[in-house]
């Protein structure tokens, strides 16, 4: 999968542009804040109808203007080309249309073009709460499984009407009936979600460990250790052991108003050499770990979808050096479409890496204005 051409009618900072991609290697280079990052903004918002960078679509319009719109062509491994529009306003919300037709639910945008991206916001990925892994593995089995994607939302459903009978203040004579009905769904749902987590997992560190060797040149292993709220000895035994560990929480989670067990509060430990890389790591330790476990990703998806993600390595250059970012792209070129984005410094280093024209494509992006060198 790669995008083609990419018309950009009204974004952030960036100016009115049609731009045509290498099907390899794209650098994005400028001095800060002149919209490198905005540029792959829109790219991973065609793919997941959402940014990386923000939760709020009304951040997205440009100065002076009310309305954000562009449009993306892509092509995947049998030839066949779809355009996607984005399109919004303050008033109207946002409408995306594939190929003409309105998209009613952007569920199903989801996975049909495989992205990973790299982004400076992800070293809270490393360094923050199990909440952030917990997005992060969401949104990568979500793209490589719409059931994992559909269960999650039931799960998601679930939950929140159970919390909303924890916190109701009438008539409580029956809550407990009531919340078992709902613990008997989040037990289906939920165990489901645990052993598509599991299973990712064992698939992701089967090739984790040797792309960290590959970057760093070091013996050190990578590695991640899933550790679901509800112990997994048995996948036969999960449901059991979810049903008796609500049973004995319940009085807590009535207390508390909230739901204290399942999915909703696992969390992956992501450690080097057997230490934990969250209260360890070196700066370098984490950019190298966040690297590795993209690519990871990347080919996990094309596994999963037959199709080679489209890839968006944002400043890749901070906090690793020049040698380590070729050995980074030595695991991609051969693949996935990439975008990197980096400093006006980084265009002169990377000169000296060996890369032809014919290897790559490379536009720089000076206040909002997007130019092919």
């Amino acid at each position: 999968m790669y995008i083609e051409k990419l018309d950009i009618f009204s974004f952030r900072n960036l100016k009115n542009v049609k731009l045509e991609f290498s099907r390899a290697i794209n650098f994005i280079f400028g001095d800060n804040a002149q919209g490198k990052t905005n540029l792959i903004e829109t790219i991973y918002i065609l793919c997941l109808a959402k940014s990386f960078r923000s939760r709020d679509d009304s951040e997205l319009i440009p100065f002076k203007s009310d309305f954000y719109s562009f449009d993306g062509y892509f092509i995947d491994e049998t030839a066949i080309s779809s355009k996607v529009a984005v399109y919004y306003t303050v008033t109207q919300g946002k409408k995306i249309k594939i190929d003409g037709k309105n998209i009613n639910q952007y569920s199903t945008l989801v996975g049909r073009f495989p992205i990973v991206v790299l982004s400076t916001e992800d070293h809270i990925i490393t360094t923050g709460p199990p909440a952030q892994r917990r997005k992060f593995f969401n949104i990568l089995l979500s793209q490589g499984s719409s059931r994992y994607l559909d269960d999650l939302k039931k799960y998601e459903r679930i939950l929140k009407q159970k919390n909303k009978i924890l916190n109701y203040s009438g008539d409580r004579s029956h809550l407990k009936e009531q919340v078992d009905i709902w613990n008997a769904q989040l037990v289906q749902t939920g165990t489901n979600l645990m052993l598509d987590r599991a299973k990712m997992v064992e698939e992701i560190n089967g090739c984790l460990a040797e792309y960290y060797k590959v970057i760093t040149r070091s013996d050190h292993t990578l590695k991640i250790t899933y550790q679901p709220c509800v112990p997994i000895k048995e996948s036969q035994t999960i449901p059991d052991t979810f049903k008796a560990l609500l049973s004995k929480v319940y009085n807590k989670e009535v207390k508390r108003g909230l739901s204290l067990i399942g999915p909703h509060r696992d969390e992956f430990k992501i450690s080097v050499a057997g230490n934990e890389l969250r209260k360890y790591g070196s700066r370098g330790e984490h950019k190298s770990a966040l690297v590795s476990l993209k690519a990871a990703e990347a080919e996990f998806l094309q596994k999963k979808t037959d199709t080679n993600p489209i890839l968006l390595l944002d400043d890749l250059y901070s906090e690793l050096d020049i040698e380590r970012g070729k050995r980074v792209l030595e695991l991609f070129t051969k693949s996935c479409q990439i975008f990197i984005t980096g400093t006006s410094l980084d265009f002169e280093a990377i000169k000296k890496t060996g890369f032809t024209e014919k290897d790559h494509t490379t536009f720089i992006v000076k206040s909002g204005n997007i130019a092919r060198a």
